[in-house]
């Protein structure tokens, strides 16, 4: 987890409590309270107690990870970044992934034809 939690640093993410109960399926009323924590956003709800939401499942996380790859000028750091998200890949959701395979055989599609000319 180290190598991108170096690169993406979610504090910075603007999460709101509707996106957090859009997520999670419940009622903004049930939340009690939630604080983003190191390497999880921590739920406090009514009815439940503590629940923890890793940041890989949240739309930040995936939006940072496509910046990310948007940017490598070059397939080697291209590569270095793909081959540290995909360690992780369990913890992504399905479509998550997905999308971000596509995103990075994309991007290594363009640069590979940029290398070739």
């Amino acid at each position: 987890m180290q190598p991108l939690r170096r690169r993406i640093d979610p504090k910075t993410f603007v999460i709101t409590l509707r996106q957090v109960a859009k997520f999670l399926k419940i009622s903004q009323e049930r939340i009690l309270n939630w604080e983003k924590w190191h390497n999880v956003l921590w739920v406090h709800i009514k009815g439940i107690g503590g629940y923890f939401v890793s940041y890989r499942q949240l739309e930040q996380w995936i939006a940072a990870c496509r910046t990310l790859i948007r940017c490598c000028s070059s397939l080697s750091t291209l590569n270095e970044l793909w081959q540290s998200i995909l360690p992780e890949e369990e913890r992504y959701q399905e479509d998550a992934i997905a999308r971000l395979k596509t995103m990075y055989q994309q991007r290594y599609a363009d640069l590979s034809l940029r290398q070739q000319t």
